[in-house]
């Protein structure tokens, strides 16, 4: 996307995403969704696009502890680690550790973000900028 007028796709891509963005948080306000992020650079990132529901931080606790907490008051998770390698394996492994114990992992959110945002965003701290500056071209198409 340059900073001319964006093209009919780019726009309705654009459109789509923010509004996908904005479902997430009402599923993660009223529906109780926990959002698992890597560090607090990520709760952040998340605060500051309008997520007003429970996020926790996975750096910072020892798996077992984390485990055991999100047993305790949550059903449904959604691991927003980031994608690259080191994301990823974490990503898999507590995806393992979590359904081992019957609570249910949201892949559909994570694949979602991922495969719309991979080439311009490396990580959820990124997310805050990337969905201002989608926002703000989209007004400017208007």
């Amino acid at each position: 996307m340059t900073k001319s007028k964006m093209s009919s796709r780019e726009l309705e891509r654009a459109e789509y995403f923010i509004k996908f963005i904005d479902e997430l948080k009402i599923e993660n306000r009223d529906n109780d969704l926990l959002i698992l992020v890597e560090g607090k650079n990520d709760i952040l990132a998340l605060r500051l696009l309008g997520f007003e529901g429970p996020i926790k931080p996975i750096k910072g606790k020892r798996l077992p502890d984390l485990i055991d907490e999100i047993l305790l008051e949550y059903s449904r998770v959604l691991i927003l680690s980031d994608w690259d390698v080191e994301g990823e394996r974490l990503y898999k492994k507590i995806k393992f550790l979590l359904e081992s114990y019957g609570i249910k992992v949201e892949d559909r959110y994570r694949k979602e973000i991922k495969s719309f945002a991979k080439k311009d965003v490396k990580d959820v701290e990124g997310l805050y900028v990337y969905v201002s500056g989608l926002k703000s071209k989209t007004r400017a198409n208007i």
